[in-house]
């Protein structure tokens, strides 16, 4: 029988490409293949852009041409970036948010909709009622109950959460909107989040978040059992998913990270995350490219090729 994943014969970076630098990803495993999706930056005539990509692979080995691939410039936006990809029942769910920071036109959030991750909706506003006009990035959404629960980092550089019946909206803040991290020493994390992603497995909540300055991975446990609309505002027992450096992620280690539970497959858990060795290029953002790490308990990672 196929292995789920050859990890022997994989080895970081698992994709990259010599004129994007690709981070933010996010993924979905379907009748054995993987869909991966992904900011990508890229230079065009002296100037900095970013586009969603999405391709899939059955290995990490080789990938397809872009199945989706959408800059937003015909909306006349200077890009897009930052996909974050849910399931819903029998449809799937891929929130973004336009890139650039125009000045009077800022960065504001969106979602497409697919049955098969091949064909997509067109592009809807997410949240507008909450976001227009104000800066809006990062987003990702959840559902618990009757009601969609939406992250995203705001204009202040601060996590802000709301819910909504609908993903049309109206989306409402829960409380005063915005998410307190507690470490596991009880001490409150001050960084700024960003690249959320949430989670639910053994009755539990999750939220993974991107903790910068230096870029690293951060798992956080609900404090309650997302019953109460104030319990998503509270998220404690946070810790760093410490990622090992390797030639590629000297840098910046394991950016913009996705997790994935896919223990049912082989019994691990994976992260997908962005490694570069500077950050210069691409507007300071760096060269970056795909790493690969797999673990069993949360705690311990073995990045591709090790065992």
């Amino acid at each position: 029988m196929k292995a789920f994943i050859d990890w022997k014969s994989l080895k970081n970076p698992v994709l990259s490409y010599p004129d994007w630098s690709i981070k933010d990803f996010a993924c979905a495993y379907k009748d054995r293949v993987f869909y991966l999706f992904y900011s990508a930056f890229y230079e065009d005539n002296g100037r900095v852009r970013s586009h969603v990509v999405e391709v899939k692979t059955s290995d990490f080995k080789t990938f397809s041409e872009p199945i989706l691939n959408f800059d937003g410039q015909a909306e006349g936006w200077i890009g897009m970036c930052s996909p974050d990809l849910q399931r819903f029942e029998r449809e799937y769910v891929l929130t973004f948010n336009s890139w650039g920071d125009q000045p009077g036109r800022p960065n504001q959030l969106f979602y497409r909709t697919s049955r098969d991750l091949t064909r997509w909706s067109d592009p809807q506003p997410l949240a507008r009622n909450l976001t227009e006009d104000k800066r809006a990035i990062d987003a990702a959404l959840t559902r618990h109950g009757k009601r969609y629960r939406l992250v995203w980092k705001d204009h202040e550089h601060r996590s802000r959460i709301a819910e909504s019946e609908s993903l049309n909206g109206p989306f409402q803040t829960i409380g005063d909107g915005y998410l307190q991290f507690t470490l596991t020493d009880k001490t409150s994390l001050a960084r700024t989040h960003e690249n959320y992603q949430f989670h639910h497995w053994n009755k539990q909540w999750y939220l993974l978040t991107t903790a910068y300055r230096p870029h690293r991975p951060f798992l956080y446990q609900m404090q309650g059992n997302g019953s109460e609309s104030e319990h998503w505002l509270s998220w404690h027992a946070g810790y760093e998913l410490e990622i090992p450096v390797e030639t590629f992620n000297t840098e910046h280690r394991a950016n913009a990270s996705a997790l994935y539970d896919w223990r049912a497959q082989d019994g691990y858990f994976y992260l997908l995350y962005a490694g570069n060795t500077e950050n210069e290029r691409f507007l300071k953002r760096g060269w970056n490219r795909l790493g690969l790490a797999r673990s069993k308990d949360l705690k311990h990672w073995l990045p591709a090729g090790e065992v």
